[in-house]
């Protein structure tokens, strides 16, 4: 990640998919979705923040967050898993396999609207954009590994040329461990991963190290499920990841599967023990 991806501060950490309907004790005050994000990054001190490119109040909360000094991160939905949706899930990710001609065709004017959808955040100069395609799952890849290789990550280049040609980098955001897809994600001129669900800490750790090797930059580490223990378990995870953050190329976020206010607090707790690990402030 380097000098690619915004940090914004010495120890990087963002918010991802988190609703502003659960931020909403961060933000007492705000009066409106985009006043709740914005007021949630400045009460955890966050150096960015996703913004889903499909949510009504996307085009509020952007300009608020880039003119408070947080960097957005604009996430668009990829081509690929409208086209699943509409052939029926089981039977669009059996087709990646037995027909990926005939997805890859399907695929082609979903990266037309994609690249309309970048162009709607790259015109409001936002910091970087991030496509999200769930490629894999806690029990390894969901698509046949050679479609996505070979058919999926080349169309995908189309979109990180456009967003480079405004001179923003571009992050690939996908659940379970996509180890195998990493060097097509390099390929494809990606500057990042974005590593959703489905990974234990451990996982996540491999996947790191794995991303790190391809000087690949990683954004994620809290899982939302380690932050149903309690306090010591949340800030156990934030020490670890602060730990892992010294290493560089890591950007510290949730994995985008915060739900409820109880998790927010969590968060909280993590992210502290993870700035002091990592020697940032807490």
């Amino acid at each position: 990640m380097g000098t690619r991806l915004p940090h914004g501060t010495p120890f990087g950490f963002g918010l991802t998919f988190v609703t502003p309907e659960i931020l909403n004790d961060l933000a007492p005050g705000a009066t409106s979705p985009a006043g709740t994000l914005l007021g949630a990054c400045q009460d955890l001190d966050a150096a960015f923040a996703f913004v889903p490119s499909w949510e009504p109040w996307a085009t509020d909360v952007a300009p608020m967050l880039h003119a408070a000094g947080v960097a957005v991160f604009w996430a668009v939905e990829g081509p690929l898993w409208p086209v699943l949706e509409a052939r029926g899930l089981q039977e669009g990710l059996r087709a990646t396999l037995t027909h990926p001609d005939d997805v890859a065709r399907d695929m082609r004017e979903g990266v037309e609207r994609v690249i309309t959808d970048v162009h709607r955040g790259l015109i409001q100069g936002v910091s970087a954009i991030l496509i999200a395609e769930d490629l894999a799952g806690s029990e390894g890849p969901l698509v046949a590994p050679d479609f996505a290789i070979d058919l999926l990550a080349p169309m995908l280049a189309q979109v990180v040329g456009i967003a480079e040609g405004f001179g923003s980098p571009t992050v690939l955001h996908s659940d379970g461990d996509i180890r195998w897809l990493l060097p097509a994600v390099k390929r494809a001129g990606f500057a990042g991963v974005h590593a959703g669900g489905g990974l234990s800490f451990d996982g996540f750790e491999r996947l790191f190290w794995a991303a790190h090797a391809l000087e690949l930059g990683v954004l994620g580490g809290i899982q939302a499920t380690e932050l149903h223990g309690g306090p010591a378990r949340a800030e156990v995870l934030g020490s670890r990841l602060g730990l892992l953050a010294r290493a560089g190329g890591l950007l510290v976020a949730d994995d985008g599967g915060i739900t409820t206010p109880g998790e927010v607090h969590a968060l909280g707790l993590a992210l502290a023990a993870a700035r002091a690990a990592a020697g940032g402030r807490e």
